[in-house]
């Protein structure tokens, strides 16, 4: 019986098919604030893993458009949204006197 792999049950590939894996789109810089404060912000999205590669770039853009349009959605530092719709419809958004940098992309998570 060389070569022959054992049956493994349905209810155990389910669970080893669901490796917790999760990919979050982060955001970080710092800005001046209206008062002239230098301050930092750090956030993060969970990403749905049945959006495609465009709609996440769509996602993506749209907050940073936001943040070049010196805008910051109002969060505690390394605060996580759970959907780009939390971040974009149901969080107050604050202007900034001016964005100093900022730094957009994926993390994978395993």
């Amino acid at each position: 019986m060389v070569g022959q792999f054992r049956h493994v049950p349905l209810h155990l590939r389910a669970r080893r098919d669901r490796v917790i894996q999760r990919d979050y789109a982060r955001f970080y810089g710092s800005y001046r604030a209206t008062t002239g404060q230098t301050r930092r912000f750090s956030f993060q999205v969970k990403v749905s893993r049945r959006l495609s590669a465009r709609d996440k770039m769509k996602l993506i853009r749209t907050v940073c458009l936001n943040i070049k349009d010196r805008e910051l959605p109002a969060h505690k530092m390394g605060q996580t949204f759970d959907s780009f719709k939390e971040l974009l419809r149901r969080t107050a958004w604050f202007r900034v006197r001016r964005i100093l940098n900022y730094q957009a992309g994926m993390r994978y998570v395993r």
